[in-house]
This record gives C-alpha cells, structure tokens and sequence, in this order.
C-alpha cells in the first residue's frame, strides 16, 4: 500500500504574546508615527503603513521574521489591511521601515536588521533612540545607495533638536529633548508644520469650533443692534410724518 504525504499548510503567527512596546516612550512614539503617517497618506490609495507587525521573506519557513515598529511601502494597495507581511505574496519588503531602538535591542537593531533590510532593498532605515540610552545622535537615517546603507546626515538645529531628512516620504523625523524627556515628531516641510497627534488635532478642532461659535455669536450681536438701529430709525421716520 503507497504511503500518502499530505502537506500541511505552513502556519505564519500574526503574534509572539510579548508586549507591544519596550517602554511607554516607545509606544507612544511607535503610535504617532503610524497614526501620523496614515493620516498624512490618507488621500493615496497605494500608500501602506503599519507596524508592530512580523515581516516574513522566506516562503515556507516561518522562524525567519522581523517585527518592524513602523514601515511604509509605496505601490501597495491601502487595503485589505494585512496581518503580516510575506514579502513573496506582496512582491517587495517595505520601502521605509523606522525601528525605536534602545540598548538592549542595540544588537539586533545594528546588525541583524540593518543587513537583512540592506538585503531586502528596503530604501531608508531609521533608527530612534527614544531615551537617547546609546545612540550619539537620537535619530540616525540610512539610505540605500547602489544596494548599500549610508548614513545620511543628522541636522543639529538646536542643543535640544535633531532631525533627518527622508526623501521617499518627504516629512523630516525630528527628535526634540522635551519636560526631561524626548519627544519624535513628523515635520511636513512644504505646509511648514509639524504634523499633530491625534490628541493635538482634536484640541484644535475644539478650538477652532470654539472661535467660530464666538464669532457666529458676534455676528448675531452684530445683526441685532442693526436691526434694532433700523428699528429705531423707522420709529423716528413714522413719528416724524405722523406730527407733519
């Protein structure tokens, strides 16, 4: 009697049960950056960002993975969201990917990720250093040329500032030492303004609702003293003609 193989699927986790974030700095810059970025791309539908996410690029062998905290890739459809990333089903590895680095993932940061990103052609890798533990400079751009990662320059505008210029998303990644701490905004240098949180976004929504509710008041302030001035000066006019 034959023996049948049977194949079974090969099984790709979506998770690892570990936390999504080293420390709360991490998650909070890892949760604007991507809030960020899908609201700065949300008028292009071949813009996908995400992260905290596994990237597979070996077909059939699922140990193979990274989890990038952020990654941006042009060309790719907005949706359906995907659970992982398997570069072989989506044709490319992501063309950004930033990582928010600190000492203990160093290592792997710097050497595993940064030659398996150079290898898989993924156009600029950014590092953060979000407590600023071991990095000179707390945002460190590479930028693939010729398929090799160079450093770009980090711009030091100020004692308390640093940014890096991506050019595949046309924003600036600054890092800004903040209340005994660091902070990572997107700089959007054609409107000249950083791009807000989503807290910062509602605040000025609330804001500007609030001034409009000021001026509508203002304006009906306005249009009641006219009506009664008209009122006024009707009254004058009829008493005028009723003594003639």
């Amino acid at each position: 009697m034959a023996t049948v193989q049977i194949q079974r699927p090969v099984h790709y986790p979506e998770s690892d049960g570990k936390p999504m974030a080293e420390t709360p700095e991490h998650l909070e810059a890892m949760l604007y950056l991507i809030d960020a970025l899908q609201r700065y791309f949300a008028a292009r539908d071949d813009v996908y960002v995400a992260g905290n996410q596994f990237l597979y690029w070996v077909e059939g062998n699922p140990s193979q993975r990274v989890a990038p905290d952020v990654y941006v890739a042009f060309g790719v459809p907005k949706r359906p969201w995907r659970a992982t990333w398997k570069v072989w089903e989506i044709g490319k590895a992501p063309d950004v990917i930033i990582e928010l680095t600190s000492r203990s993932t160093a290592g792997e940061d710097l050497d595993r990720k940064y030659r398996l990103y150079q290898r898989l052609g993924v156009q600029e890798y950014i590092l953060i250093d979000v407590r600023r533990e071991y990095l000179i400079e707390p945002v460190i751009l590479h930028r693939l040329v010729g398929g090799t990662y160079q450093q770009m320059p980090t711009e030091h505008p100020s004692d308390h500032e640093w940014r890096v210029h991506s050019e595949l998303l046309g924003l600036e990644v600054v890092v800004r030492a903040e209340d005994g701490g660091y902070q990572v905004r997107l700089f959007d240098p054609v409107r000249g303004r950083t791009i807000p949180t989503g807290m910062e976004l509602q605040a000025e929504a609330m804001e500007a609702h609030r001034k409009a509710e000021e001026e509508a008041s203002v304006r009906a302030q306005l249009e009641a003293r006219l009506r009664a001035l008209e009122e006024e000066l009707a009254r004058r006019k009829n008493e005028g003609e009723t003594h003639t």
